[in-house]
């Protein structure tokens, strides 16, 4: 049986918002190669007493209904290792994911990763995968990136405790990444560092999840915006979705993998890109009643 070090090198922060089973599936893969590292679970609604004595060595927060950003920051915050890496429970890490992160800390100082469709994944499974993942789906080279996925991704904790003051509200990743790349770090996009998605919460809680997240970037970018450029940000609600989609149809034209899938999907990656640009706009709108 695996278990923590006191003083680990590694710490794992799963956030969860999958379907039933998926915490079980994310820890069972990280069980054989922990090697000392720590397992932090944080949750909006607490997991089983069956599910914490199968895996006792992971430590478990519960905060009521929190989203996976405010999960992360509370791992963080709990967390012990001079590396952090983070993940949310649908993700099934490969077996050499705990290995690739140390190995790719020798020489960067955040990692983000491949994210690979899983197996038995539905039609909305589908979508939420293209809408998330269709630039971090393998084949990729390795190159310096600001856009790792918060999903798959490590980062130093000396870089961490620098960014404190911006994951007060949760660990936003595009935030927290743009600020560590003018502050000179090196942020690499892997693609040894794989993680395969499973099953997901399911379209209406992605839809939801899509609308809130979509929300919270709006304000954040609003709020460096004057009164006309938030206007124009909600006037462009309607390009939104057909931009997002477009470029995400690209990525997987380009790298001939899934295409079937996608036609498939397209209905649904495009509803969910519908409840991003609405959020995004209601974003801009808080901006402008000052809230």
């Amino acid at each position: 049986m695996s278990s923590s070090s006191p003083d680990p090198e590694l710490s794992v922060v799963v956030a969860c918002n999958g379907a039933a089973g998926a915490v079980a599936a994310c820890l069972a893969a990280l069980e054989p190669q922990l090697d000392g590292a720590e397992v932090l679970v944080c949750e909006p609604a607490p997991s089983s007493e069956t599910l914490r004595r199968r895996f006792p060595w992971a430590r478990f927060h519960q905060r009521s209904g929190a989203l996976v950003p405010e999960l992360w920051r509370d791992g963080i915050e709990r967390s012990r290792g001079r590396i952090v890496a983070l993940t949310i429970s649908p993700m099934q890490p490969a077996p050499d994911w705990v290995a690739e992160i140390r190995r790719l800390h020798e020489r960067v100082d955040a990692v983000g990763g491949a994210i690979d469709p899983g197996s038995g994944l539905r039609v909305s499974d589908w979508a939420e995968y293209f809408c998330r993942y269709a630039r971090d789906m393998l084949p990729f080279e390795g190159h310096e990136c600001l856009d790792l996925p918060g999903d798959n991704a490590a980062y130093k904790r000396e870089l961490l405790d620098r960014v404190r003051e911006l994951t007060r509200d949760g660990f936003w990743e595009p935030v927290v990444n743009r600020r560590l790349q003018a502050q000179g770090a090196t942020l690499w996009h892997a693609p040894e560092l794989v993680v395969r998605q499973g099953r997901s919460a399911g379209a209406r809680a992605f839809a939801r999840q899509r609308l809130v997240h979509g929300r919270a970037y709006g304000r954040q970018r609003g709020a460096s915006f004057g009164v006309a450029r938030n206007a124009a940000g909600v006037a462009a609600v309607p390009l939104v979705p057909l931009l997002l989609t477009s470029r995400l149809a690209r990525e997987v034209l380009r790298k001939r993998r899934h295409r079937g899938r996608l036609l498939l999907a397209l209905p649904l990656v495009l509803a969910f890109n519908v409840s991003w640009a609405a959020g995004e706009a209601l974003g801009h709108l808080d901006v402008l009643r000052g809230r």
